[in-house]
């Protein structure tokens, strides 16, 4: 700022909020650009801790913030201006809230006065995400007299992104004009007491300690918001069960059982393999089969444990024994729980497992550039300590039906709300971060997300973006109305054409974009911005997926 520029209260107040989140640990803001929030957008990025990333519209922005938050376990901020421009944040906030993601999301808007009187650029504001923000705070405009009150607000704003269930908090800044300005000295440092550690609830431990016991077979699922991977298969050698987990959950290692999709879609293997107790840590995994799997198996009198990752609780299928707190309950079980000395059922998983992998192996070495083999072949190429973002569609469940062992990567998915939302721009904010990363997505998933693509090529990151481009829809292949709808009312719904093409697309924002064909398979390491085509047919996909499912079940009952 240049001297003759006033000191205001908008440019302190924004500069010691900065200040204090600098403090607290944040590193980094997406910006939407916009008049409103100017005081705000100053103040960011006058301080040189901060990364700042200007994405061109509030969606994106909101979309890296939590991929930001979701790799780097911190909060990011996202400011946009007044009006509609913060409903464009509504659907990330939504998955922050339901995936337990730390965001500080700041949304600027008018002063009172010029509430409903008809001015520009002005909507309610007040709660704008409802009761899915950790905290909901509107300061009003700021008053010098009030700085006392900066820094305290400020600090609670972060802590309640942090805290024992993580999620989005909600800032709402009324600034009034002049919206440019220099900050005066700010208010002196409050030091806030840390909040308490969670610890578990250990009460329930005997029961659950006598009941796992007692069990001759069980079987662990684990998911994103599982506790630590090793502690995971400590407990399972233990307890002599079988592991069966995604790679979000990071348990998928030597020792998982890597296709329990089409293990248990397989009715015979499915209904031997009944459990006397299930544990089931962090959210769901994507496969149904395996919903319906310990819906049956509770329906016989297995018994159900489920944690509550980030204290939400999961049990869609409404079987659940107990639910308990997933901070310290591996570690508290294995405090609990002595060796059993023998197998309790998982030699007879891994044995399946065994067969359904090499009957998997031989049948996609033929089809390499089938949608299962092309996810095997991107989770490989993930460098160890970089990042994998899938879509949350058909990629997410090839990967987990198909992918090898990745315990050395960060998998993330947009699984809190299921939507398929924002997955680029959920990847150039984990890339953001210094993460090596890929993100694999549908073409409908692309083109739904294709405003990411906005100065994507100017980003100082390394993404390898790979998009499976089958003109259409390609996960409703699989639902009822594939086989129900006559062809054309089915497309028109459902398979949804789009006609794009993805590499003039790409190009027209001076990306590097690579073609993968049976002929020529691109080298998919992060190393800049690319984009990497590779071509499906939506049928063909749906027909193999039935043939490896059938061939996986003929192979393991022979």
């Amino acid at each position: 700022m240049t001297e003759d520029v006033p000191t205001t209260a908008n440019a302190t107040f924004c500069a010691t909020l900065v200040d204090e989140w600098i403090r607290c640990g944040v590193r980094h803001a997406y910006i939407a650009p916009g008049s409103r929030s100017t005081p705000l957008a100053l103040a960011l990025t006058e301080r040189a801790e901060l990364t700042i990333e200007v994405m061109h519209d509030e969606r994106t922005a909101s979309f890296a913030a939590l991929g930001h938050g979701v790799a780097a376990g911190q909060p990011a901020v996202v400011l946009c201006s007044s009006g509609t421009a913060g409903a464009h944040f509504h659907a990330a906030v939504i998955e922050a809230d339901l995936s337990a993601v730390p965001m500080l999301v700041c949304t600027a808007d008018r002063p009172p006065e010029l509430w409903g009187r008809g001015a520009p650029q002005v909507i309610n504001q007040t709660e704008l995400f409802g009761d899915i923000v950790r905290l909901f705070v509107e300061p009003g405009p700021p008053d010098d007299t009030d700085a006392s009150t900066w820094r305290p607000l400020a600090a609670t704003a972060y802590r309640s992104t942090v805290d024992t269930r993580p999620g989005p908090t909600h800032l709402n800044l009324s600034f009034r004009d002049p919206l440019t300005g220099q900050a005066g000295p700010l208010p002196p440092v409050v030091e806030h007491a840390e909040p308490a550690a969670p610890t578990s609830n250990d009460d329930p431990f005997d029961r659950i300690t006598e009941l796992i016991e007692a069990a001759t077979t069980g079987v662990i699922v684990s998911g994103r918001g599982s506790s630590d991977p090793a502690e995971v298969h400590e407990l399972a050698e233990r307890l002599g069960w079988p592991v069966l987990a995604d790679h979000r959950s990071g348990c998928r290692r030597a020792g998982t059982v890597r296709h329990f999709d089409a293990l248990l879609r397989c009715a015979d293997f499915a209904d031997q393999q009944r459990p006397e107790v299930i544990i089931r840590l962090g959210e769901i995994v994507s496969s149904k089969s395996t919903s319906q799997w310990i819906s049956a198996a509770a329906e016989a009198g297995a018994s159900v444990i489920a944690t509550e990752p980030w204290g939400r609780y999961v049990d869609p299928e409404q079987v659940a024994t107990f639910t308990i707190g997933d901070v310290g309950f591996v570690s508290g079980l294995l405090e609990h729980v002595q060796p059993v000395g023998s197998d309790r059922g998982a030699e007879a998983w891994w044995a399946a497992d065994s067969i359904a992998q090499a009957t998997v192996d031989e049948r996609l070495a033929a089809e390499p550039l089938s949608e299962p083999a092309i996810s095997r072949t991107v989770l490989a190429a993930v460098p160890s300590g970089g990042a994998l973002v899938v879509a949350s569609s058909m990629p997410v469940r090839d990967i987990e039906w198909f992918g090898g062992d990745r315990d050395d990567i960060t998998v993330i998915s947009n699984r809190g709300a299921n939507g398929i939302d924002g997955t680029i721009a959920t990847a150039i904010g984990v890339a953001g971060g210094g993460t090596a990363t890929v993100c694999l997505v549908g073409d409908v998933a692309f083109l739904h997300d294709s405003s990411s693509l906005v100065a994507l090529a100017a980003r100082t990151i390394d993404l390898t973006i790979v998009v499976i481009d089958n003109d259409g829809g390609g996960i409703f292949s699989f639902l009822p109305q594939h086989a129900l709808l006559d062809g054309s009312r089915y497309e028109q719904l459902f398979g949804t054409p789009h006609g794009t093409d993805l590499r003039a697309l790409v190009a027209a924002h001076g990306i590097r974009v690579d073609e993968w064909t049976a002929n020529s398979t691109p080298d998919l390491v992060p190393a800049g911005v690319r984009v990497v085509r590779v071509s499906s047919d939506r049928e063909a996909n749906r027909e193999l997926h039935d043939r490896l499912v059938d061939a996986v079940a003929k192979a393991i009952t022979s």
